[in-house]
């Protein structure tokens, strides 16, 4: 054997054993695995009669050099496992005789063996041989990733029917991701049922656990100090992307791993501009500003907005347009409660827009409120629902009314996270000043 291939082995062996000797630290807070254990129970009792099958994410679907690693939703749903190139499989016991729901005979969770090398530039990653290996993923077998096609086709052999994506979430961009992922169930399994997961997975997303909710409390908090020092800060002459950068700032170093969305922070006519996210304006006294900001931590999203002054204080007429909107979203917070739906949250809020208020031809303002009142918030800002069925304890939404007029260079939005409990509502932000005196005192700290 030659000295080069003696040294590269050499090489290889010690990036191995200096490998092996760093445990991964899984920084997110994921609460307690027993919940994800959980989840995939409730999931195999609702289907049955058949494996359940998803794919994480691998790198090659995620910019992984300019972006930190984010999972697929349902995988991280069911796994709470948020490194590359995982599959989850679900193998029923069979069913039981007297119709009792179906129980688990296999939980297993498959991950890519060790790459020291590749592991040098990245970090250690846990490994399926690992000590740690089930510990650290909750669950009760976790195998090499390559084992993955044996272990499914005896699955196979007693359940020929697999639940998984066939159809993407809304608003992910994970067309292709679906596309491939189902194109290797399908030739790995030719002769087997395919059957989409994704209607009783938002079942169950809709609805938060406690676990989840604790984690969205610790996103909202950490936003509303970043809303709470763009308000002792703001002033004119400052460029929109300062607001955002100082905002980011605030929710990043309480532990948000990243935005929710792009960060919006539109001045003047810009206020007007629904998603104006290139917050490159200098903010010009007189104008009011909407700040649509928010960060994610332990991937669970938040999404507040407000519409500050830029010197401090309303105009007469920005405080009429504000307290209109502010009058709606109270409207709306007083009737959110179990068994009301989003859409005749929405119809309290636009009607009490369009019955207070004119534009600047006589017109009522409800055509100015251009957008829906709510939506889900969860591991998605925009978590998947099923908005024509009430709403139940448990879940998270926003309540966000706006009023948007071009020719005044005027916009106004309001948006807090609200969950949903057996009495009513909990206003998840409410340490965030709301009414337009409270903002303008919050802001007299500058």
């Amino acid at each position: 054997m030659n000295r080069v291939i003696k040294n590269g082995l050499r090489a290889g062996i010690l990036i191995a054993a200096c490998f092996a000797m760093a445990v991964p630290t899984l920084a997110w807070d994921k609460g307690n695995l027993a919940d994800y254990h959980q989840r995939r129970e409730r999931i195999v009792h609702s289907t049955g009669d058949g494996v359940v099958v998803l794919f994480g994410f691998s790198e090659d679907e995620i910019a992984v050099s300019t972006v930190e690693f984010r999972q697929n939703e349902m995988f991280y749903y069911l796994t709470g496992w948020n490194q590359p190139d995982a599959i989850l499989l679900l193998v029923p016991k069979p069913p039981h005789a007297n119709g009792q729901p179906s129980e688990f005979d296999k939980e297993i969770l498959f991950i890519p063996p060790h790459d020291y090398r590749a592991e040098k530039w990245r970090g250690p990653k846990l490994g399926p041989d690992d000590p740690e290996a089930k510990s650290q993923t909750g669950f009760p077998t976790v195998l090499n990733k390559a084992l993955f096609p044996s272990v499914f086709h005896e699955a196979l052999k007693s359940f020929p029917v697999v639940y998984t994506e066939l159809t993407p979430q809304p608003e992910s961009g994970e067309d292709h991701f679906i596309e491939t992922s189902v194109a290797q169930l399908k030739t790995l399994a030719p002769m087997a049922s395919f059957r989409d997961i994704r209607a009783q997975l938002t079942r169950m997303r809709a609805v938060k656990s406690p676990g989840e909710i604790a984690l969205m409390r610790k996103a909202v908090d950490a936003s509303v100090e970043g809303h709470l020092a763009a308000m002792k800060t703001l002033k004119p002459g400052m460029m929109e992307y300062e607001v955002a950068a100082r905002m980011e700032y605030e929710y990043r170093r309480r532990g948000c791993e990243w935005p929710s969305y792009p960060p919006i922070v539109g001045s003047g006519f810009y206020s007007t501009v629904l998603h104006y996210d290139e917050d490159s304006r200098p903010i010009q006294d007189g104008d009011v500003v909407v700040m649509d900001v928010a960060g994610s931590y332990s991937g669970y999203a938040s999404d507040i907005t407000r519409t500050l002054p830029a010197n401090g204080h309303f105009t007469e007429r920005q405080r009429e347009i504000y307290t209109l909107v502010y009058g709606a979203q109270e409207a709306a917070l007083g009737a959110a409660k179990p068994g009301v739906t989003v859409g005749e949250l929405n119809k309290i809020a636009r009607d009490y827009i369009n019955s207070h208020g004119k534009d600047q031809h006589g017109q009522t303002l409800g055509q100015y409120f251009i957008h829906g009142l709510s939506h889900s918030v969860g591991l998605n800002v925009h978590d998947p629902m099923e908005y024509s069925q009430p709403v139940e304890p448990g879940m998270v939404i926003t309540l966000e009314p706006g009023i948007y007029i071009p020719e005044e260079k005027l916009g106004v939005r309001i948006e807090d996270m609200i969950l949903i409990t057996p009495e009513g509502a909990e206003l998840l932000s409410k340490r965030l000043p709301r009414q337009a005196d409270d903002v303008e005192r919050a802001m007299a700290s500058r």
